[in-house]
């Protein structure tokens, strides 16, 4: 799961399977206003694994080991963006602890590293941290609630998410981390399932140029179909729409005074670059799921 890379690439034990492997494809057609309409693109690669490492032979006690990776292209040559291409790297180094069949507890390290790559140093790389609990009230409805703090680019970012997991009924699921992931499923047949998709992300940038950053936010809202290939990969499409999008240049000293999750809180920055409109989204994405226990 991304949370606010989404922020957090996790094991996780919602929907009824953990998905630790993941791997993912995004196109996003844009258009940039500067004397007339410019139409461009940025292609997204995102990768992210995670294992849990048991302790002592005892199941309900775990090191969280991994990493995600993604990388962020701009095509074309609209006037007055000059962003091409950024890369994200954060590590992952967490424990989890299953206090009961009831309760679980995950607390996780994320480090990151995110640039335009062309003079790494140590003021690209950032640091946070976030805390989990998951109540499952029965089998069908489980509760969770994330609080974190990352250090960002555009200032810091505070993590509060809310957590769902409900069977609503043979077929029906809905299931994520509100305000930057939610899904409502429906399986059509024992091995595909359509519905309603949300994915946040706000995330952030140094750029070498000026000492200036790249702040990447989005909202997009829309419908999946995804079918497994096998027991365990699973193939997911996503056609969605930017309701929330912001693809934008400042400089350094230019930051909110606080983000909430992917809301800003406060006077907001000024970007350098012409506006880009919202759009739509096309996502492809392979996950390895093994039942949750």
């Amino acid at each position: 799961m991304l949370l606010g890379a989404g922020l957090l690439p996790i094991a996780s034990h919602a929907q009824g399977y953990a998905e630790g492997l993941g791997a993912s494809y995004e196109v996003l057609p844009l258009q940039l206003n500067n004397g007339g309409q410019h139409a461009f693109r940025a292609d997204a690669w995102r990768a992210n694994a995670v294992v849990p490492i048991s302790l002592f032979g005892d199941s309900t006690r775990s090191l969280l080991a991994g990493a995600s990776l993604e990388a962020l292209h701009f095509g074309g040559d609209p006037p007055g963006f000059d962003v091409s291409d950024v890369y994200g790297l954060s590590p992952i180094l967490g424990y989890r602890r299953r206090v009961s069949n009831k309760l679980e507890l995950t607390a996780l390290a994320l480090p990151a590293l995110n640039s335009d790559l062309r003079e790494v140093r140590g003021a690209d790389v950032t640091w946070g941290g976030v805390a989990r609990a998951a109540y499952r009230v029965n089998v069908r409805l489980a509760y969770r609630l994330t609080l974190g703090y990352r250090q960002q680019f555009y200032g810091p970012q505070y993590v509060v998410l809310l957590g769902l997991d409900w069977q609503l009924g043979r077929r029906w699921r809905a299931f994520g981390d509100l305000p930057t992931t939610f899904t409502v499923s429906y399986a059509v047949t024992p091995r595909v399932n359509a519905g309603f998709n949300l994915i946040g992300i706000n995330t952030a940038y140094r750029l070498r140029e000026q000492d200036r950053y790249f702040q990447y936010q989005q909202g997009h809202y829309g419908l999946f179909a995804e079918t497994y290939l096998s027991a365990h990969w699973a193939l997911r499409l996503i056609a969605a729409y930017a309701v929330t999008r912001r693809l934008d240049v400042y400089t350094r000293d230019d930051q909110w005074p606080a983000t909430l999750d992917y809301i800003g809180l406060g006077k907001a920055p000024v970007p350098l670059n012409p506006h880009i409109e919202k759009g739509p989204a096309f996502r492809l994405a392979l996950s390895y799921r093994v039942p949750a226990r």
